[in-house]
């Protein structure tokens, strides 16, 4: 196994998914004007108070029975962050597979870092 290929492979179509969603989303935003009851002007403002924290996995289904643009651009954006923990799981499990102690127990505190930063960190510092 080609380790930096199928990496490689993973980062490209990971990022393609990502920019495909998020681009559907916002040309489905444009079209009709709105998502899920935000506005446009709402969506698009700097200053919006629209952000990740309404998005819990319910809202996000919700969304795509709806057909809801910001549906699309939230799961895209999920892809995104999710392609550096799929990318350092698979570095983990080829590391082991070559049995390789140190690049383990460095992919395990990367993989421990990366989860603990998206997942559990944000309802911390609130």
């Amino acid at each position: 196994m080609d380790l930096d290929y199928v990496t490689g492979m993973i980062m490209r179509i990971g990022v393609i998914l990502s920019i495909a969603l998020v681009a559907l989303g916002v040309i489905l935003i444009l079209v009709e004007g709105h998502a899920c009851s935000y506005s446009e002007s709402v969506l698009f403002s700097r200053t919006s108070y629209v952000n990740s924290s309404i998005a819990n996995l319910s809202y996000i289904i919700k969304g795509f029975t709806n057909i809801s643009g910001l549906s699309f651009i939230y799961l895209g954006l999920i892809i995104l962050v999710s392609v550096p923990i799929l990318r350092t799981a698979l570095a983990l499990a080829y590391f082991a597979y070559e049995k390789n102690r140190l690049y383990i127990i460095l992919a395990i505190i990367v993989l421990f870092n990366l989860v603990f930063a998206i997942l559990f960190l944000p309802s911390i510092i609130k």
